[in-house]
């Protein structure tokens, strides 16, 4: 059993024990789970430099497949929240500006920021939004607000999430919405079936913690957020768990959809209903 004192304070209180011993990018980092088994953490804590990030779907040649899966069902699943009488949305982390471009198609009206340092992605960033930054410093202290603010897998990677989280608070109003989306810690080729070869690859440096719905509902009320809702969101179907299962390996397989593609619809339906996703959305606004 181990406590662990640099934690963010949500969870500082909270006993770990060794889930598993290395990670995909580093043999001698390890991966803890809380009690709850709703969190777990990197130890020793890893250090990125994000000068000379890339995305692991990217590393691995899965940025169209991954893409493909969630833009459009991620839009679907919190347009509801996307109030028509609102004038401005800012996605922080906003990569190549897919989601904005979506978003864009349902609501023209809205004026799109996006905020990523990112060079490879700027030409395509600068063509889906209607103004863009390179770091959240560049609006802080303007007294520039927004009326949605997403931050789409981008939660994970920050080391002080409540600190980074009181930066967002200074973006909204009362009326403002905050929608975050990271990976969850009951990914069911982890949760439910207990891949090893999924688990190796899973962790990694980049994720210095890994949240579940009631980990991420605790961090976001601890920082003087209200929670609206929280989803179970999976975004990888059948023949991705298929390919794991079979082959130990990430991405699609054309046999496997050819065959189960007709069931992805279903069985993505019942892992969210069960609670058992890769990913997690949270929807709220400040206290």
């Amino acid at each position: 059993m181990h406590r662990f004192k640099n934690l963010p304070k949500p969870f500082q209180d909270d006993e770990f024990d060794i889930f598993q011993r290395g990670i995909s990018d580093n043999p001698s980092i390890d991966v803890y789970l809380n009690q709850q088994k709703d969190f777990a953490l990197l130890y020793p804590v890893p250090s990125m430099d994000y000068n000379y990030y890339i995305p692991r779907a990217k590393k691995f040649g899965l940025t169209a497949y991954k893409k493909s899966l969630h833009i459009e069902r991620r839009f679907q699943k919190i347009k509801y929240h996307l109030q028509n009488d609102r004038h401005s949305l800012i996605e922080i982390g906003a990569g190549d500006g897919t989601f904005l471009k979506t978003v864009k198609k349902f609501m023209p009206h809205l004026h799109m920021t996006a905020v990523d340092k990112d060079q490879n992605t700027l030409k395509s960033r600068v063509q889906n939004s209607d103004e863009n930054h390179d770091s959240l410093e560049q609006i802080m202290g303007k007294s520039i607000y927004f009326d949605f603010i997403c931050l789409f897998h981008v939660l994970e990677h920050i080391l002080a999430p409540v600190d980074f989280l009181s930066k967002i608070h200074e973006l909204m109003l009362s009326h403002s919405l905050l929608i975050i989306e990271v990976p969850s810690i009951h990914d069911p080729l982890l949760s439910l079936y207990n891949n090893e070869a999924f688990s190796k690859f899973y962790f990694s440096s980049q994720h210095p913690y890994v949240y579940s719905p009631a980990s991420l509902q605790r961090l976001m009320e601890y920082s003087d957020f209200q929670t609206i809702e929280v989803l179970n969101f999976q975004r990888y179907g059948l023949e991705n768990h298929l390919n794991w299962l079979s082959r130990a390996k990430p991405g699609g397989n054309e046999q496997f959809q050819r065959i189960f593609g007709g069931l992805d619809s279903e069985y993505i339906t019942a892992l969210e209903q069960y609670g058992k996703t890769d990913t997690v959305l949270w929807i709220g606004k400040k206290r």
